[in-house]
């Protein structure tokens, strides 16, 4: 069996994307157990999921919090708190990154050092400033514009913490290898149905080496742009992964779907790579 070798290119893309992790062979002895919760971050978490799931409002979380402790006795954590509590369990922290003030790259990977925008277009190059002027030689570097990034590997971390989660992440590789064994036994005519038993993924598979481990991960990206407010000029490129992993009957669901960053705009980013 032969393999296709990724081109350099593409080596140096996942590199750089998967920021140094790999996926070990078995879980590390050193990994520690879930955290034990009190009765009140129990209960908290239980109310912040409902409040979200419901799309309340503050007022409403607050409310609910309050005839809930009245009925139950057990205090309920702040709205800051729930949530602050909640990026400490999933680890999902989000951070500021610098990027170009015209949305041309995010100052990640090989830009992560540079002081101005390399981005050619239109066979102009930016050269946009990365930092704002100094008011003092010794004063710290301000970046012209930032944008908030959720860690995708974080975001995949925390579904494998949790069972459910983990075991519909494995939809994929089931329906690849029973899609593989009909290949090779059936003497008729194969029916394809999703991603996961497409002829393109066993290509995948067979022919250039890929999804060779049950935990790997196929992602959709999508990206548009988004007026977020019909009063004033708020354009904003959303971007989404679909994990093609899940099941069709749930992938799509917007609880499933992962939203990594938005770019502010009103340009359309340039290097699409660099904001992952």
């Amino acid at each position: 069996e032969t393999h296709f070798e990724l081109p350099h290119t593409l080596q140096e893309l996942q590199k750089n994307l998967l920021r140094g992790y790999y996926l070990p062979k078995d879980p590390p002895v050193t990994a520690s157990g879930p955290l034990e919760l009190t009765p009140f971050e129990e209960f908290t978490l239980k109310h912040y999921l409902a409040w979200k799931k419901s799309n309340g409002t503050v007022l409403a979380y607050q409310v609910h919090a309050h005839v809930l402790h009245s009925a139950t006795g057990i205090e309920i954590l702040s709205l800051h708190s729930a949530r602050k509590l909640a990026m400490t369990l999933t680890d999902l922290k989000p951070s500021q990154i610098d990027m170009c003030p015209r949305s041309c790259i995010a100052y990640t990977g090989e830009f992560e050092k540079l002081e101005s925008c390399p981005y050619v277009l239109d066979g102009k190059v930016c050269g946009e400033l990365r930092y704002k002027t100094k008011s003092k030689p010794t004063g710290q570097n301000r970046p012209h514009a930032q944008m908030m990034y959720l860690s995708v590997i974080t975001a995949i971390k925390a579904m494998f913490a949790n069972v459910e989660a983990s075991q519909l992440l494995r939809h994929r590789d089931k329906c690849l290898q029973t899609a593989l064994h009909l290949v090779a036994t059936a003497s008729g005519a194969v029916k394809y149905s999703d991603f996961c038993d497409s002829k393109v993924h066993m290509h995948h598979y067979q022919s250039m080496g890929l999804f060779k481990d049950p935990r790997d991960i196929a992602f959709a990206l999508s990206t548009d742009g988004a007026q977020l407010t019909m009063k004033r000029h708020s354009n904003t490129w959303i971007l989404i992964l679909l994990l093609l992993n899940l099941p069709p009957e749930i992938r799509y669901k917007s609880t499933n779907v992962i939203y990594p960053f938005a770019i502010p705009g009103p340009n359309a980013p340039g290097n699409v790579e660099s904001y992952l």
